[in-house]
């Protein structure tokens, strides 16, 4: 244990903080198991749909928002742990609500079976990441 850490971090130019903490907005220390550490990511979504009014946007527009921005946003932390099956059903939730035009606990008629929204498009889907497959790629790189 290092006896001047204040003056060393003034030195360095750094904060002393203790474990878990963030580091660039992922979560060092904590368990990679707790889905708690998967709030930050759910929120970040959440509140780049609250900014599109989906009412005013045509199904195209939603899948295409939908492959260009919301299944990116969680892309650096799939690349590092893996994703728990809760989480991962709640932001398809999530996804699927915003595609149907309805909000996440909201009931809406749903077209199509997810399964097929996420084959690729060569096969007749949609084209969307299914998160769990996807995540699952990323780790096995």
């Amino acid at each position: 244990m290092v006896n001047n850490l204040g003056e060393l971090s003034d030195i360095l130019g750094c904060k002393v903080s203790s474990l878990p903490m963030k580091y660039l907005g992922l979560p060092l220390g904590a368990p990679h198991k707790t889905k708690s550490i998967w709030d930050g990511i759910i929120e970040k979504i959440e509140c780049r749909l609250a900014g599109w009014k989906r009412t005013y946007l045509f199904k195209g527009g939603r899948i295409t928002l939908i492959k260009s921005t919301l299944s990116n946003i969680p892309t650096y932390f799939l690349s590092l742990f893996p994703l728990p099956v809760g989480v991962a059903n709640r932001m398809d939730r999530i996804f699927r609500a915003f595609l149907w035009g309805g909000m996440e606990n909201e009931k809406k008629l749903h077209l199509l079976k997810w399964d097929m929204i996420c084959t690729p498009l060569s096969l007749g889907g949609l084209g969307i990441r299914k998160l769990k497959t996807f995540n699952k790629a990323l780790l096995g790189k």
